[in-house]
């Protein structure tokens, strides 16, 4: 007696193309990808800024380093340093709270709660920066 199997359906042409598949971007996997991008862009960041420590042994330089933090473009960097960090600080504290805590069928809901926290923190924290350069082009 043979027993009938029901037959996987072929992907659709959009989803799969050569080798590679085409992944859906869901709240876990941007939450994956972000926390990953700004733990690098924090790891460049950390070079960076000791790379300019080494102006700390000339007083000239270090007056002239610091002088030119003053630029906009600075400003613009110290709050993406900033959105960076929490960022990364807050996902990190979802990743604690799913493995230390198990709220593991939260994950969305932590994700967007923290997410709002997040925003809240980068707002009240960059608002100096986002001031000195509304002051500086004329606001």
């Amino acid at each position: 007696m043979a027993v009938d199997t029901l037959e996987r359906p072929a992907p659709a042409a959009a989803e799969k193309s050569g080798r590679f598949q085409r992944y859906r971007i869901r709240t876990g996997m941007f939450a994956w990808m972000a926390h990953r991008l700004s733990g690098v862009a924090l790891v460049v960041y950390l070079v960076i800024h000791i790379w300019g420590l080494k102006a700390l042994t000339n007083e000239a330089t270090f007056n002239e380093l610091i002088a030119s933090y003053h630029a906009p473009i600075f400003k613009v960097g110290e709050f993406l340093l900033l959105a960076a960090v929490v960022y990364h600080a807050m996902n990190g504290l979802r990743i604690v709270l799913i493995d230390f805590m198990g709220w593991s069928p939260n994950q969305k809901r932590l994700f967007w709660t923290l997410g709002a926290v997040a925003l809240i923190l980068i707002a009240v924290g960059g608002y100096p920066s986002i001031y000195a350069l509304v002051q500086y082009f004329g606001g």
